[in-house]
């Protein structure tokens, strides 16, 4: 597997793309080397490349989807996912996906924004698609997920935001974004069994809470 690193190159390899910007290894013991890297598409949130990489074996490939976002904090930390709570209850958004063709139920998602720390956009993610204020406080981190670690340079902060109050602010739609409803232990699991809920962080999300409930509550 192929990591980032900012550090210089080992002298023994020789790497640059075609974009001008110098290639990068992942440490001098790597068994991935990035041979040549090529700019193919980006926007405002992620570059897109196609990496021409090869092992110590001799195998090869010449176009590797290498996904990177363009705010990445320590650890490569370049998302958050928020799981909203309130009277035990969880809050999942009901999301339509386009590339998958189908409504999902998910935990609040976004992007890290240049200038944030983690916690402040987690508040902020969870005051646009749910019109909620939290405190940073009430932000209990659950750790990191790698969403796609074969393709996408960056992991997601999990944390869980515990609710006191009602939402006041109005929602402004976003592509896709539907209505959020809460949930309980339950009904979460019988999403969970029926297909309602694949979204992979919102799964690990959830599993983590429920077990930090369970070890708090046995400590």
């Amino acid at each position: 597997m192929y990591v980032h690193h900012t550090g210089p190159l080992p002298k023994t390899s020789s790497i640059a793309d075609a974009t001008g910007e110098g290639g990068r290894h992942a440490s001098c013991d790597a068994e991935i080397v990035v041979l040549s890297r090529q700019l193919v598409f980006e926007n405002t949130v992620f570059s897109v490349y196609a990496d021409h990489v090869a092992d110590k074996n001799g195998n090869e490939v010449p176009r590797y989807l290498s996904v990177v976002p363009k705010c990445l904090l320590a650890d490569s930390v370049a998302g958050v996912v928020v799981l909203p709570v309130c009277d035990d209850k969880m809050g999942l958004i009901r999301i339509f996906r386009h590339p998958l063709g189908t409504w999902s139920w998910e935990a609040i998602k976004g992007h890290v924004e240049p200038g944030e720390n983690v916690k402040e956009a987690a508040a902020r993610e969870l005051l646009e698609e749910s019109g909620f204020v939290v405190a940073l406080d009430k932000l209990v981190d659950l750790g990191v997920i790698a969403p796609e670690p074969g393709v996408i340079q960056g992991r997601s902060r999990l944390f869980v935001a515990t609710l006191t109050e009602k939402a006041e602010k109005v929602v402004a739609p976003e592509l896709g974004l539907g209505e959020l409803v809460f949930y309980s232990q339950t009904e979460i699991e019988n999403l969970l069994e029926q297909g309602g809920i694949v979204d992979a962080s919102t799964i690990v999300l959830i599993y983590k809470w429920r077990t930090s409930r369970i070890s708090f509550a046995s400590d």
